[in-house]
């Protein structure tokens, strides 16, 4: 029997803290209907307010985030080392926010939208200023 005083990595020293799912700790599972998914190829002239792509990143993009006081602002963080601060619908405005050393994985606006926070896999949290994106 294990001790209360215990960690719960303790159990096995060789999981190395690992954790595995399995189906009994799916919540709820939606099915999805492959037909209905658009095709990454697919060159549709077709304008749609819902999609916008950021150009700015050489890698994966790890975290967006939303201005809630300017519908048009969003930042984007990545995979490689880049934050971005982006003005939707005026051209490839965006302001680079420079700082972080590795992959940038969180974000988020203040409630009123003016500062942004940022964190990264370098250990880093960043405060930003949201309208002209400096520290």
């Amino acid at each position: 029997m294990n001790s209360p005083n215990r960690s719960f990595y303790d159990d096995d020293e060789d999981d190395q803290g690992e954790v595995f799912l399995d189906d009994s700790d799916i919540i709820h599972e939606v099915a999805v209907d492959e037909e209905d998914l658009p095709d990454a190829d697919d060159e549709e002239d077709d304008t749609d307010d819902s999609m916008h792509i950021f150009t700015g990143h050489t890698s994966e993009l790890y975290s967006v985030a939303c201005s809630p006081a300017d519908p048009l602002l969003v930042a984007t963080g990545g995979g490689d080392d880049k934050g971005f601060l982006w003005k939707i619908g005026i051209g490839d405005w965006a302001s680079e926010l420079k700082g972080h050393k590795e992959s940038v994985s969180s974000l988020i606006f203040s409630s009123d939208g003016q500062l942004l926070a940022s964190g990264g896999f370098d250990g880093l949290v960043q405060i930003w200023d949201a309208s002209s994106g400096k520290p």
